[in-house]
């Protein structure tokens, strides 16, 4: 009886026994692990697998952040604004960078008067400069001999022989500028030149009848004008009104 107990006991133990090796076998023979519940498979237990990435897909190449600008460095295809303190077209030129001298031209005798013609001279103010601006302003032929004299004395100017004061204002003349006469002209033109010269060439404040303005002919002589009977010495500060008799005869004919 024991014996038949024994058995019956040991009889389901067998069967599971014999049911865990029937399922160690199927496992080696297909590889597959049989499931634990209805659930699904185990988990793994190194979390779920990420996706492989495809050979075949072109890299996008992410841009590099641009650097911070350093200061006062304007970034490239950036144009700066002119600051307000400074002008567009630069610094203005200095005084002494300039191209043209303003002056004024007086046109007339001192019997008569003197009419004023304000001009610009180009370049620095000249004695030169400012008879030739007679010259350009009236027609007259003013061509000098010589550059003007100057000096503490005053101012010596010699004009040519082929200038009005010899030969008489061009024709036709300007009506503006019309001379009726030999003497006229003479007058007209060395006064004019005299006046000029003193009153640009005085300083502020200064007395221009005090420059002194010394007329005188070809070679260093006299002035002469023969027609008109007039001549005026090289040492001898010009005055119409201080005209000496002349010495020298106009040629006959």
């Amino acid at each position: 009886m024991k014996k038949t107990i024994a058995a019956l006991l040991l009889l389901p133990v067998l069967c599971l026994t014999l049911a865990g090796c029937a399922a160690q076998q199927q496992e080696a023979a297909t590889g597959f692990q049989p499931l634990i519940s209805q659930g699904g498979p185990p988990a793994s237990s190194t979390g779920p697998a990420s996706s492989a990435p495809d050979p075949t897909a072109t890299p996008t190449a992410t841009p590099a952040p641009a650097p911070p600008a350093e200061e006062g460095v304007v970034p490239e295809g950036d144009f700066p604004a002119i600051p307000a303190s400074q002008p567009e077209g630069g610094p203005a030129p200095s005084a002494g960078e300039a191209s043209e001298s303003g002056a004024t031209l007086y046109i007339g005798t001192r019997a008569a008067g003197f009419q004023e013609y304000p001009c610009t001279i180009a370049g620095e103010l000249t004695p030169e400069g400012l008879i030739q601006a007679i010259a350009d302003l009236t027609g007259w032929d003013l061509t000098l001999a010589e550059e003007v004299a100057d000096g503490k004395g005053g101012m010596g100017v010699c004009l040519a022989g082929s200038s009005a004061l010899y030969q008489g204002p061009p024709e036709p003349q300007k009506d503006e500028f019309h001379m009726f006469s030999a003497e006229q002209t003479a007058e007209t033109v060395l006064d004019s030149i005299q006046k000029t010269l003193q009153e640009n060439f005085t300083g502020a404040g200064g007395d221009p009848d005090r420059l002194d303005i010394y007329f005188y002919g070809e070679g260093e002589q006299t002035l002469s004008l023969p027609d008109l009977g007039l001549s005026w010495p090289v040492g001898q500060p010009y005055m119409w009104a201080n005209a000496a008799p002349s010495c020298i005869m106009a040629p006959e004919g």
